[in-house]
């Protein structure tokens, strides 16, 4: 091993990507983790033999980094794509389509002849022309589009239609926040992550925390070790924890910016700027019902039904975890229903046996007498479910990496210093651990 102590303060998919690197590298980095267990929000948990992704939901077959990452450690083989048919809620009636289908939109009732045309002229047309070269992980290649928040955006380019039963509901059930919240480059990665580059909805056999898991084994990952405090010196980076003080060479803090603003102690000011981040919140709750209960025909093919705003409904999202992967469920079946950002925010600490009759009273709209089957549920609270990305967020980023150079000792990784789902997340590892061992070099 090369002789450079190195750290990684979080072992998230982003901390993990950059560890890997750099033990790729020939380096040995330490990973320290407040958690008893790796992944960070590719969470999976098994209850009475049900597997629940109740963290990151789906990988798409065109997450190149990730991708990638599966690959080398050997999980090829349980890189399975699901089910592709999603149902939009529309006028209260389900409305099934497909993102990889052009006509899917238009031939279900998603969206009328001139919100699919124009979708299709400015859409799959002029955007995806624009948008083809740019990379779906890398958010300083989109910092042109960093210019407006997403709902401008897209009742301009698109109109309301678009907007309400396509852009919305895809940005609270990735993100669990309004179009209006974020920057307009979130949802014109997703909308061509989604349709013009035609992903395929892909997870794990096992669970989405198989691809973290994997990659900590050949780290040295120590749980349990929240970090309180990070300090520059001149001997190098001090990193404290309640069962260790390590010296560093080099650094890179790949937590979350909430919780890496409470160690880390003498932030640049555009350091400081991008620690501010704060998140989206949403409750998820999982639904196993006995084997005897039959899925509605309607449902009974879907990945699961989206609930946009125009619906009004607690729920941005219901899925059918049997479609997604068939391994999943266990001598019956499984359903996950998430609340939208401004619902989970309200009912974060309510009490479950409260949240879960308010998600029974919801999905039983669209699988009734589910309850009457229910074997368990289970709440799963995230009060930082994902980093918000308002506008200016994309070009801070841009102009934080512009500025690393040969004497930086600390590097910020994380979701809110990339696009914020997996594969962006783990490219902003990868980037940290590129960026400091060219400072090594």
């Amino acid at each position: 091993m090369k002789n450079h102590r190195l750290v990684v303060v979080g072992a998230g998919i982003a901390g993990l990507t950059a560890a890997y690197r750099l033990k790729r590298a020939g380096y040995d980095p330490i990973v320290f983790e407040q958690a008893g267990k790796v992944g960070g929000r590719m969470a999976t948990d098994v209850v009475e033999g049900f597997t629940i992704d109740y963290g990151a939901q789906f990988l798409y077959d065109n997450f190149s980094l990730l991708a990638n990452l599966i690959r080398e450690v050997d999980l090829t083989s349980k890189f399975v794509q699901g089910g592709q048919t999603l149902s939009m809620l529309r006028g209260g009636k389900s409305r099934a389509f497909r993102a990889d289908d052009l006509l899917s939109p238009l031939k279900s009732g998603v969206l009328g002849l001139g919100a699919w045309l124009r979708f299709g002229l400015l859409g799959y047309g002029k955007l995806a022309t624009q948008t083809k070269s740019l990379p779906g992980n890398d958010i300083t290649a989109w910092t042109r589009y960093d210019d407006l928040d997403g709902d401008t955006w897209s009742r301009s380019t698109f109109g309301r239609d678009v907007t309400d039963y396509v852009i919305e509901p895809q940005s609270n059930c990735f993100y669990f926040q309004h179009p209006r919240e974020m920057s307009r480059v979130i949802p014109l990665v997703t909308t061509a992550l989604m349709f013009f580059k035609q992903g395929k909805y892909s997870t794990l056999v096992g669970g989405i925390n198989e691809l973290p898991r994997r990659l900590a084994e050949e780290l040295d990952v120590r749980l349990h070790s929240p970090v309180r405090s990070v300090s520059i010196t001149e001997g190098g980076v001090e990193v404290a924890t309640d069962q260790e003080t390590v010296v560093a060479d080099r650094v890179i803090l790949a937590s979350p910016a909430p919780v890496t603003r409470t160690f880390y102690r003498e932030p640049s000011p555009i350091e400081k700027d991008l620690l501010a981040t704060s998140y989206s919140s949403t409750l998820v709750v999982a639904l196993a019902t006995q084997d005897s209960y039959q899925v509605p025909p309607k449902f009974a093919d879907l990945n699961g039904i989206l609930l946009p705003e125009k619906e009004r409904s607690p729920l941005v999202a219901i899925t059918n975890e049997g479609i997604k992967e068939r391994t999943r469920e266990n001598n019956g079946k499984l359903f996950l229903a998430f609340f939208t950002g401004t619902e989970g925010l309200k009912r974060i600490d309510a009490p479950e046996d409260e949240i879960v009759a308010v998600t029974l009273r919801e999905v039983e709209k669209y699988l009734p007498g589910l309850s009457e089957h229910l074997r368990f549920a289970k709440v799963y609270r995230w009060r930082e479910a994902v980093a918000r990305t308002p506008v200016g967020r994309p070009r801070n980023v841009a102009r934080y990496r512009s500025g690393v150079n040969g004497s930086t000792r600390v590097f910020l990784a994380g979701d809110y210093m990339g696009i914020p789902y997996t594969d962006g997340s783990a490219e902003t590892g990868q980037w940290a651990a590129a960026a400091l061992l060219k400072t090594l070099s």
